[in-house]
Parts: C-alpha cells; sequence; structure tokens
C-alpha cells in the first residue's frame, strides 16, 4: 500500500514540475512580448508573434484591445497555437 501511495506522489510532483515548467516558459513568451512592460501585450507588440498576430480577434477574448497574462497562457495551451 505505501508504495503504490509513493508512486502517486512521485507522479503529481512530476506532474507539477511539467507543468510549472511550461508556466515558466509561458511567461517568459509574454514578458518577451510585453516589450513596455506594462502587463499587457498590444495589437503592435504582438506583430512579433505571427500565431499570435493572426489570432489576435480570437485571444483578446474580452476585446479590449490587449492580451493579459491569462489570454496568453490559454492562447499557448491551445492546440492550434503550437
Amino acid at each position: 500500500m505505501k508504495t503504490m501511495t509513493i508512486k502517486k506522489g512521485v507522479v503529481a510532483l512530476a506532474a507539477a514540475g511539467f507543468f510549472a515548467v511550461a508556466n515558466a516558459a509561458d511567461e517568459g513568451t509574454f514578458t518577451k512580448l510585453d516589450v513596455n512592460a506594462d502587463g499587457y501585450i498590444s495589437a503592435e507588440e504582438s506583430t512579433a508573434d505571427e500565431a499570435l498576430y493572426k489570432d489576435w480577434a480570437k485571444v483578446d477574448a474580452n476585446a479590449d484591445g490587449q492580451v493579459d497574462a491569462a489570454e496568453f497562457s490559454a492562447f499557448e495551451a491551445a492546440p492550434a497555437a503550437k
């Protein structure tokens, strides 16, 4: 029984590590695209990433003219973004 619990714990930690690395990569890309470091990617800044620029209307989910970190993370997680 202890072996099964340990295996589940190891799998959970591995998964958490994977998602932490994936999230850190997203944050790095977001930071690079957010040239003026205002916490948002503008339509102009999005031109540095072809897929983001192409899908701007979808990525800017709340249609406020800028992409925040949550919208960008959703874009990066979407299969079509790859």
